[in-house]
């Protein structure tokens, strides 16, 4: 289908559809939109829960039957809803089926999705919803699916190149997976939403969990997080009572059934749940401890018949395989004559199905999840464009759960999980957690508009939102709540209404962690004196999350002013596990002659004290070199590479890991050394993923102007222009 079609159909109908199902006048508003026949099949349903909107959160609801069903359309809609006098909307949920918006040329939006574009569409193209409420976002359709909903659209050189939602969203979307009707879903989901927010619940209780592998299974990490909760929610602080329940997956293996009997309370308000995952699967444990001979051996085992089994499954030679690993790992044949046993490998089955949480398990396990809020910190979980993912099956179920803030792509494990999270509680909604998550992926999988009974300082934040006046950020500036102060420095920096000075002196006299945490999430895009200052004193900061982000931060700038930051991390005895690793990342891009002259100068003072220091230094220093400068001479070999996947390879890693000294050579070589447009074009797009970079200003200048030099074909231009938009907008 053309776009112009698209157009046509926008304008012919933009004022056809929108109706109002209850009368009560109120200040802001709210959009339903809903497919002709999810509303026919639950329109009494749908009414209700209209009408509670109206009646609980005053706002006024605009029911828009989606006569279009083609996504241009219900954002035109939506942005004339959103600019009206009366009643502009501040919010919009998507129920039954609308058209997904799948994100081509957005990657640098996400957290950590990468994927090469060249690979099947459905696979790397973003399902994001940020199409339809953030109104800054400039797309080109480019074709839909002929077998499903799916709308691909790349993003322009000419659009904004961050998120900024003007209003937030959430997906209701049931289908007819596991037998059961998608109208039936819905009826009894609405049914039950309506009931929950009737009670106008406070947030009282939350449990959060850890899974196997999860940020280094730092426990420091972990630590601190529960002392950000009571930043984010102060009544859960409560000398007699425990408020705050929090599981590990070495606490048990498996520990599954005790994490589904704990997020299955009727008492528990909010879930956070940190872990691996897929559309289909949460991933809880690992293989479990070895504390005998016994099971060592019975490890041993399982791994080879599984690595047997698996070389048989995608047609290589077993029996070479089986030879192979027992001559690697010296064991006897006699441990492998169960390979291919199917009681075995069925016990083998189980006891990995155990490990997890699947789709499968909430009927198996009869389980119903009754927190009303799940945040689910994970990979694909959300993929609401699918038949069934994770978190729709926690909102379908009849358990209490109507909102889960979850992933439809991978997701980056240091992010800000619980970013302005406590907002659900300071007279914030669900939505605003997905829509200050800053990434294509994050997204509401249920009612977008849940929130709980304010308790002590609270606001109306989505009219504040709406209006974005500066002086009410700036009074919001002053409150003691933390959440809602980091809410106003988010604000007023978006409007440039907050200096590098101002966020500097913030971070130096707060003692509030989460505040801490959002002037230097903030400030770090300034790239000025004032961030580096602050940036060196984060890397020591009491609050893990802020010394981790710190260390991301060096890591992305590049610049020399913070080696010393970095190698005081790399020495110290009891750096927490993330740090320590995202310490060894950010060792990477800096040159190895300055590290190491800069980790002799600290270690050799008298200060650092610590047993057999002449082989702690060793062990510092291998580590500081195989690290560091570790893509440097891949760079300078492109000068003569002749290999077209290597080079191809050396330029796309660059999007992780930018060696900054290095920009001028790409730039050259995309000036002077090559005349390919696709070579051209993935530099660019790879040097686009830096805007905190020390050479930010070098690559804004030089881009700026190839875009403008006709005599590179258009496609380097547009990419140019687009890494120019994506590193100016700082």
């Amino acid at each position: 289908m053309k776009r112009t079609s698209h157009i046509l159909t926008a304008l012919l109908t933009i004022l056809m559809f929108a109706q109002t199902s209850c009368t009560q006048s109120s200040q802001d508003g709210f959009a339903i939109v809903i497919d002709p026949e999810s509303y026919s099949q639950a329109q009494a349903e749908v009414d209700a829960y209209a009408q509670c909107i109206e009646q609980i959160h005053g706002l006024k609801v605009f029911t828009v039957i989606d006569q279009w069903g083609v996504p241009d359309s219900i954002r035109a809609e939506l942005i004339r809803l959103h600019q009206q006098k009366q009643n502009p909307i501040v919010g919009a949920v998507f129920v039954g089926d609308i058209p997904v918006a799948m994100i081509r040329d957005g990657q640098h939006m996400t957290s950590a999705f990468k994927m090469n574009q060249t690979q099947p569409r459905k696979e790397s193209s973003i399902p994001s919803d940020r199409f339809y409420d953030d109104f800054g976002l400039k797309f080109r359709y480019l074709e839909r699916d002929s077998d499903a909903a799916y709308f691909y659209y790349s993003v322009t050189p000419e659009s904004d190149h961050r998120l900024h939602p003007e209003i937030y969203s959430g997906r209701i979307h049931p289908t007819d997976a596991n037998g059961i009707s998608r109208y039936d879903k819905l009826r009894a989901y609405l049914k039950k939403l309506v009931a929950e927010k009737q009670q106008q619940r406070k947030l009282e209780k939350m449990f959060f969990f850890s899974g196997h592998g999860y940020i280094s299974e730092s426990k420091v990490a972990r630590m601190d997080e529960k002392t950000a909760w009571f930043e984010h929610f102060p009544q859960l602080r409560d000398g007699n009572r425990n408020r705050i329940s929090y599981m590990d997956h070495s606490d048990h293996n498996p520990i599954k059934e005790q994490l589904m009997g704990e997020v299955m309370r009727t008492d528990l308000d909010l879930a956070v749940l940190h872990h691996h995952g897929n559309w289909d699967t949460e991933y809880f444990n690992g293989s479990k401890s070895i504390l005998t001979v016994q099971q060592a051996k019975d490890f041993i085992r399982k791994a080879l018949r599984q690595h047997i089994v698996s070389a048989k499954e995608r047609g290589r030679d077993w029996q070479k395989a089986q030879k192979e690993y027992q001559a690697r790992f010296d064991v006897p044949s006699s441990w492998l004559t169960d390979t291919f046993d199917e009681q075995v490998n069925e016990k083998d089955s189980i006891e990995d199905a155990g490990e997890d949480l699947h789709l499968e398990d909430f009927a198996i396990y009869g389980y119903q999840p009754n927190a009303p809020v799940v945040i689910i910190d994970a990979c694909f979980c959300g993929s609401f464009h699918r038949e069934d993912c994770i978190a729709n099956e926690y909102i379908f179920q009849p358990g209490g759960t109507v909102a889960v803030v979850a992933n439809t792509v991978n997701v980056l494990q240091d992010k800000w999980s619980d970013r302005l999270l406590g907002l659900i509680a300071k007279g914030g909604c669900v939505g605003d957690i997905a829509r200050y998550s800053t990434y294509l992926e994050s997204h509401v999988i249920g009612d977008p508009t849940f929130r709980f009974t304010p308790q002590g300082e609270s606001a109306d934040v989505d009219h504040l939102i709406l209006e974005n006046k500066p002086s009410a950020w700036k009074k919001l500036l002053k409150s003691q709540d933390v959440d809602l102060r980091a809410l106003a420095i988010e604000q007023l920096c978006s409007l440039g209404k907050m200096s590098s000075a101002e966020l500097r002196q913030i971070y130096e006299t707060s003692n509030q962690g989460l505040v801490r945490l959002m002037a230097l999430t903030k400030i770090a895009d300034y790239g000025d004196d004032n961030a580096i200052a602050v940036i060196q004193q984060a890397s020591q900061d009491a609050y893990e999350m802020v010394q981790r982000t710190a260390i991301r931060l060096i890591h992305d700038s590049g610049d020399a002013r913070l080696i010393p930051s970095l190698i005081a991390i790399c020495i110290e005895n009891n750096t927490s596990d993330r740090v320590n690793f995202d310490g060894r990342m950010a060792l990477g891009v800096f040159p190895k002659d300055s590290l190491m002259d800069e980790f002799a100068r600290q270690f050799d003072s008298p200060k650092v004290q610590t047993i057999r220091k002449d082989t702690i230094r060793s062990l510092i220093a291998r580590t500081i070199e195989r690290y560091s400068d570790s893509k440097a001479k891949e760079i300078e070999e492109l000068d003569t590479a002749t290999n077209v996947k290597t080079i191809k390879f050396t330029i796309r890693s660059q999007r992780n890991d930018l060696v900054h000294a290095y920009v001028p050579f790409f730039l050259d070589y995309v000036e002077k050394k090559t005349n390919d447009p696709e070579l051209q074009t993935m530099i660019l797009e790879a040097l686009g993923w830096h805007p905190r970079s020390y050479m930010a200003p070098v690559i804004a200048e030089r881009t700026l102007a190839i875009s403008q030099d006709e005599k590179y074909p258009q496609q380097v231009r547009d990419e140019a222009l687009k890494t120019f938009n994506r590193i100016h907008d700082r």
